[in-house]
């Protein structure tokens, strides 16, 4: 008879951009990971939808609706009493949510440091101030610590003097992330009134994010700049002003965003700092070449497969934009280059390895 092991999942950050992509992709995989291995998962789920790209929901077997949100002082009140009832022997914090007496063995996933590197680039000087104070802790409590790229474990024992006890590398759902047919780009295109040809830019306007330069580069001629997940008042605070030729869409929901991705020209990737470069490899996944900036993480994500950019050079962006818009050679080369780049990325992978994570921190 196999030894039950019950394993709490913190998914209270389902919908959000970054962390909410990790959760809900990695979700699955892990229930087909945990068939035969005598884990069971409890999906600790949010009391209320947080949908930052579009409605997102999580099935699972079982599961748990919380009150408290992710950071906040009533979750270390609130998960303890959770973790108990599941009866679980072991919490996996998906992002940072260990409480201040965990009842059980947690292993804890680091997405980054990055608000310990740059903390001016936190939304707010209170933000900055929780982050050095709770992010550190958190990570110490943790029983065993899991960085999701080599960035990340670098950053974790430069800054903190923290060894991660594995490195696990996100996947890509290649169920969802895929070349779209014709048809299905032009019903995303007439959903959102584009014609063809576009530039696109996915994710958030935070600094970090770099979207200001490629709209400072953004010049006549080019195809039209399409955002896609900032809304106009977010690109306002990321520019001082908005050129002519850049559509904002605002948040899209996933159904539609595999459609968008294939039927762009490329898709720019100009952060200075990303842990896992997830839009590069989303666009990749459905066939689309990936222009990326030099910024910290990103050759480590695209490998040869993108065009490389000084990550704040606005000259050497409008020349990159130009010419993937024009070299039609390039563009093809980059699409099979990204595609051997995701091929190897699976979610499957991952899974398997954070269950035998779980059953280490049990002790099995």
């Amino acid at each position: 008879m196999t030894t039950r092991t019950v394993v709490t999942y913190d998914a209270r950050h389902v919908g959000l951009p970054g962390v909410g992509r990790f959760v809900t992709g990695l979700w699955p995989a892990l229930q087909r990971a945990a068939g035969g291995s005598g884990v069971e998962l409890v999906a600790l789920t949010p009391g209320r939808a947080r949908g930052w790209l579009g409605p997102s929901a999580l099935t699972a077997p079982a599961g748990t609706r919380l009150r408290s949100a992710p950071l906040g002082l009533l979750e270390h009140a609130e998960l303890p009493r959770a973790i108990k009832k599941a009866g679980a022997a072991v919490h996996h914090a998906t992002h940072l949510g260990v409480p201040l007496r965990p009842p059980v063995p947690v292993v804890l996933t680091v997405h980054d440091v990055f608000p310990l590197l740059e903390p001016d680039h936190a939304r707010s000087a209170a933000a900055a101030a929780y982050y050095r104070a709770v992010m550190p802790e958190a990570i110490r409590r943790a029983s065993l610590v899991v960085a999701v790229s080599e960035l990340t474990a670098c950053d974790l024992a430069d800054r903190l003097g923290v060894t991660a006890d594995a490195v696990i590398e996100h996947g890509i759902d290649h169920s969802l992330w895929h070349r779209r047919t014709e048809d299905e780009v032009a019903s995303a295109r007439r959903a959102f009134g584009l014609r063809a040809p576009y530039l696109l830019y996915v994710g958030t306007a935070k600094a970090h994010k770099n979207l200001g330069t490629v709209l400072g580069a953004h010049h006549v001629g080019l195809p039209t700049l399409v955002l896609a997940g900032p809304t106009a008042a977010e690109v306002a605070r990321a520019a001082a002003r908005l050129p002519p030729g850049v559509r904002v869409l605002g948040r899209v929901e996933d159904g539609l965003l595999p459609a968008l991705y294939s039927g762009a020209v490329a898709v720019l990737a100009p952060s200075d700092y990303e842990a896992v470069g997830l839009t590069a490899l989303e666009a990749m996944a459905c066939g689309t070449p990936v222009v990326a900036s030099t910024g910290r993480g990103m050759a480590a994500t695209v490998g040869d497969a993108a065009l490389m950019v000084a990550t704040r050079d606005r000259r050497a962006w409008a020349w990159a934009m130009t010419r993937v818009t024009e070299d039609d050679m390039l563009r093809a080369d980059l699409v099979r280059r990204g595609e051997r780049v995701v091929a190897g990325r699976s979610w499957d992978e991952a899974a398997g390895r954070y269950v035998e994570l779980y059953l280490k921190a049990a002790g099995r």
